[in-house]
């Protein structure tokens, strides 16, 4: 190999151990990205749980005021009905004319009574009194009766008024039953809308984190696949090297295995004619040309 092949291995080397290095660091940025991004979320959850909780009692709080605000308009209407009947009772209800008529009569009663108890008359005379008597005593009767209902009128119109009372301090009860709850309802919403807000904003971050470790993951796949696309480089050039080594290495192992040959063949030649010299001393003959 030659030292040209040998250096774009060791640059190859270091591009690939340079790409392995980015990579893991990429990663491990990515790993730090997906935890924070991991964090908001688990945050954002906490906070969704939280407004549900929220939500429950505001949903519940709402719920109560809606009862005390029937019940409020309830008491209203039914006092307002009272009301009315009680105008109707007014309406038809002797009024104080009554009152003064009957104390006139009361009064022309007890004249008519000394006049026929003190005057001497004549039978024409009582008997026109005593007449006027009856028909002062069925006047009187009559608005007797009438005076009698309108009393009976004013202590139901006393009765409504004591159940309008009662009706109305009930609906102010319910009244400041359904300001406290809608207050607290009020209060709840806006806790509701700044955990929400607050969500919004987590929920934003965690997108943002999330699309951060997409790309860096992103980049530490180009750069794993740089690596890997690198390692299969240097893998066929140390296959390269190796074959090119084991063929120099079978042809020096030929050479070696030649020359060992031509040695070979060399010494057993010399030993053959040193064989055949031994021989030809032993016979005494020996021929030199």
């Amino acid at each position: 190999m030659t030292k040209r092949t040998i250096s774009e291995l060791q640059r190859a080397e270091e591009k690939y151990q340079a790409l392995v290095n980015k990579r893991n660091a990429l990663n491990a940025e990515a790993f730090e990205i997906r935890k924070t991004r991991d964090m908001l979320n688990d945050r954002k959850r906490e906070l969704l749980d939280a407004v549900y909780e929220v939500k429950k009692k505001k949903d519940s709080r709402a719920s109560e005021m809606r009862e005390h605000k029937a019940k409020r308009n309830e008491l209203n209407r039914k006092a307002k009905e009272l009301i009315q009947l009680k105008r109707e009772l007014h309406r038809h209800s002797p009024d104080s004319e009554v009152i003064r008529d009957l104390e006139r009569l009361a009064r022309e009663f007890d004249a008519l009574e000394r006049r026929q108890q003190t005057e001497s008359m004549t039978i024409a005379e009582e008997n026109d009194l005593i007449q006027r008597l009856r028909n002062n005593l069925s006047e009187r009767n009559r608005l007797s009766s009438i005076a009698k209902r309108g009393e009976e009128i004013g202590g139901k119109v006393g009765e409504i008024n004591k159940q309008i009372d009662e009706m109305f301090e009930s609906s102010r009860k319910e009244h400041e039953l359904v300001v406290s709850a809608y207050t607290e309802v009020q209060a709840l919403g806006e806790e509701m809308n700044s955990k929400m807000n607050e969500v919004s904003l987590l929920i934003n971050e965690a997108n943002k984190r999330h699309k951060e470790f997409i790309d860096k993951k992103g980049e530490a796949d180009k750069a794993h696949q740089e690596a890997m696309e690198m390692r299969t480089l240097i893998l066929e050039r140390r296959k390269e090297r190796k074959e090119n080594f084991l063929e120099r290495k079978r042809a020096i192992q030929e050479q070696n295995s030649a020359t060992q040959k031509v040695l070979f063949d060399r010494e057993a030649s010399e030993q053959e004619a040193d064989k055949q010299l031994q021989e030809l001393l032993k016979r005494g003959k020996i021929s030199l040309r």
